[in-house]
C-alpha cells in the first residue's frame, strides 16, 4: 500500500510540473495586456503618420485627376443583325440530294449557321481588316487621330505621326518600324476597337466599334457589315458559277434521262443561289437594329479613375507610415 501511495505521488508531482512548465510557455508569449499595447502603438504610428497619409493620398488624387482629364473621349456605335433566310437558295435541294451532289462533287451550299461561325472568324481576322483599311484609306484615321473635337465636330489629329494636309507621315521610327505604321500595327489598334459576338439564344450578331468620332464609328459599322455581307456573296457566285459549269459538262457527258433530270435540278438551285447574291446586298445577314451615332461617351470612366487613384494612393501612404514607424521602433530598440 506504502509502495502504491509513492507512485501515485510521483505521478502528482510529475503532472503538476508539467502543467507549471506550460503555463509558464503560453503564459510569455500570450497577453491580453501585450494585445493591448501593440494595437496602441499601430493606432500611435498612424496618428504620428497623419500627415503622411493625408498628403499622398492627395497627391494620388491630384494626379487621378489629370491623368483622367488627358485621356479622349470615345464613343461606341452598335448595330444588331439576324441571319439572313436565303429564299429560294440551294438549301432545300441540297437536303433532298445531299448524298447525290456529293457524290457528283457538287457544293449546294447551306448551313446557315456555319457561315455565321465563319463570319466572326473572318471580321476580326487579319486579311479581311486590312482590306477594308486598304480599300477605305482608314489607315491615317485609325493611327494618326488622337481625340475629337466635340463642339466643332471635327478630328483633332497628332502632330506628332500624322499631317493631314500634306498626307504625310511624321513619326519617328523605333524599333525597326518606320514612319507608316505597318498593316499589322493598323489591324491591332482596329481590332481592339471592334467587337463582335453572336447571342445562340436569340440567333442574333451584333457588331460594335468604339472610337473617338460618333460619326465615324457608326459608319465603320455599317461599313464592316457591308463588307462581310459582299465577302459571302462573292463567295457563293464564285461556287455557284464553277458548280454549274461543273453540272453541265456532267450532263454533257451522261445519256441517262434520270440523270439529266438530276443535274437540271441542281443546275436550277444553283441558279437561284447566284441570282439571289447578284440582287441581295444583304445577303448573309440583315440589319435589326441599325447603328447610330452615339451622343453619350462610353470611355473614359473619369469618376472610377479619380476614385481608383484615392483607393492606391491611400494603400501607398499607409503601407509606408507603417513600415516606418516600425522601422523607427526597431531601430531605437536595437540603440538602446
Amino acid at each position: 500500500m506504502n509502495e502504491l501511495e509513492k507512485k501515485l505521488e510521483t505521478i502528482e508531482q510529475q503532472l503538476q510540473l508539467i502543467s507549471s512548465n506550460q503555463s509558464s510557455i503560453f503564459g510569455n508569449t500570450i497577453s491580453p495586456r501585450s494585445d493591448e499595447i501593440d494595437l496602441r502603438e499601430l493606432f500611435s504610428i498612424l496618428w504620428q503618420g497623419k500627415w503622411w497619409v493625408i498628403g499622398v493620398t492627395l497627391l494620388f488624387a491630384v494626379v487621378g485627376i489629370f491623368y483622367a482629364k488627358s485621356l479622349p473621349n470615345m464613343y461606341k456605335s452598335e448595330g444588331i443583325y439576324a441571319p439572313a433566310q436565303k429564299q429560294g437558295g440551294a438549301g432545300g435541294l441540297g437536303d433532298q440530294l445531299g448524298g447525290l451532289a456529293s457524290f457528283a462533287g457538287v457544293n449546294l451550299g447551306g448551313g446557315k449557321s456555319n457561315d455565321i461561325d465563319q463570319a466572326i472568324a473572318l471580321v476580326t481576322s487579319w486579311p479581311f481588316l486590312e482590306r477594308i483599311i486598304e480599300v477605305h484609306d482608314l489607315k491615317p484615321l485609325i493611327m494618326g487621330v488622337e481625340a475629337w473635337n466635340h463642339e466643332a465636330g471635327e478630328l483633332i489629329w497628332d502632330d506628332e505621326i500624322y499631317d493631314p494636309v500634306n498626307k504625310k507621315w511624321l513619326r519617328v521610327p523605333a524599333n525597326g518600324k518606320g514612319a507608316e505604321p505597318s498593316s499589322f500595327e493598323v489591324y491591332s489598334v482596329l481590332r481592339n476597337m471592334l467587337s463582335v459576338g453572336f447571342d445562340s439564344q436569340t440567333n442574333m450578331l451584333n457588331v460594335t466599334i468604339e472610337y473617338y468620332s460618333p460619326t465615324i464609328a457608326k459608319d465603320w459599322v455599317a461599313l464592316i457589315v457591308a463588307e462581310l455581307n459582299d465577302a459571302f456573296r462573292v463567295r457563293d457566285m464564285s461556287e455557284s458559277k464553277k458548280n454549274i459549269e461543273y453540272l453541265e459538262k456532267k450532263i454533257s457527258e451522261t445519256s441517262v434521262t434520270e440523270m439529266q433530270a438530276v443535274f437540271y435540278g441542281m443546275i436550277e438551285a444553283q441558279m437561284k443561289t447566284l441570282m439571289l447574291a447578284e440582287v441581295e446586298e444583304q445577303y448573309l445577314i440583315k440589319q435589326v437594329i441599325q447603328p447610330k451615332i452615339p451622343e453619350v461617351k462610353s470611355q473614359p470612366k473619369r469618376a472610377l479613375i479619380c476614385v481608383l487613384f484615392v483607393i492606391l494612393g491611400g494603400f501607398v501612404a499607409l503601407s509606408f507610415v507603417l513600415v516606418r514607424g516600425f522601422w523607427l521602433k526597431s531601430g531605437k530598440v536595437r540603440i538602446a
